[in-house]
């Protein structure tokens, strides 16, 4: 089903379900296609991830003293594009298939990957027993409902340490909201599940968890700017970044 502008929850079994099927067609040859899709396109997706890391990238401030929490972090895509030492790595997915391909790639000694459901977060977090200071948060609110966003957000914010950063890359919808439920995709062969919330809807769910605990949006905007169009490829959503600060100088 396609939905515009009404909020209905997501299948989110059926979205594992997905990702887990997307592990199934893992290749070496172009690894980022699991969750970035375009599976007959290496080109773009390798365009895709490259223009995204040399834009995001510096905004993250990267150095010797990060602890970067990767939620949704798929098989290790952000981690692989980490270009100096750090202090830790922590990549969660809800996908264990995917999470085992990211264990499978990366050797690094202070890397660590862990099958963990979005909703989950708060409490492994207490169980690893560490605060972070970089959050990536690249393309999951669209797999979480209404009921669980918030709470989500809210649940980052306890992993924060009092200076942090936060990044959320997200597609959002152009004009209005859209939610896919179990859609067939031709592209992808196989039901989809997604909600496109618009730029404002996001908002309103930073003003209740992030904003009123500290955090500044310090820049916000489309990934793709009109010159770089043809990296976007879709008619009513496109990729949307917002970057939070709390306490840094």
């Amino acid at each position: 089903m396609r939905i515009i502008n009404q909020i209905i929850d997501i299948d989110r079994e059926n979205a594992k379900i997905f990702f887990d099927n997307r592990a199934k067609i893992y290749n070496d040859q172009n690894p980022y296609s699991v969750t970035m899709y375009q599976d007959d396109n290496p080109e773009l997706v390798h365009k895709r991830n490259r223009f995204e890391i040399d834009k995001l990238l510096p905004k993250l401030e990267f150095d010797e003293k990060s602890k970067i929490l990767d939620i949704a972090c798929g098989v290790g895509r952000w981690a692989d594009a980490i270009d100096c030492s750090i202090d830790e790595y922590c990549g969660f997915d809800f996908s264990k298939e995917i999470i085992d391909i990211a264990k499978q790639r990366n050797s690094h000694e202070n890397y660590f990957f862990y099958e963990c459901e979005v909703t989950r977060t708060k409490e492994i977090i207490s169980r690893i027993g560490k605060k972070y200071n970089r959050i990536l948060m690249i393309g999951i609110l669209m797999y979480i409902n209404e009921n669980e966003l918030e709470e989500l957000l809210e649940d980052i914010v306890q992993c924060c340490e009092e200076s942090a950063i936060i990044c959320i890359r997200e597609p959002i919808g152009i004009k209005s909201r859209l939610t896919l439920k179990n859609y067939y995709s031709e592209e992808l062969q196989d039901d989809y599940n997604a909600i496109y919330r618009t730029r404002d809807e996001l908002l309103v769910f930073f003003n209740n968890s992030l904003l009123k605990n500290g955090f500044l949006i310090k820049e916000e905007g489309y990934l793709f700017k009109d010159e770089e169009y043809a990296l976007n490829n879709r008619k009513e959503t496109a990729q949307y970044y917002f970057i939070f600060e709390r306490g840094m100088i």
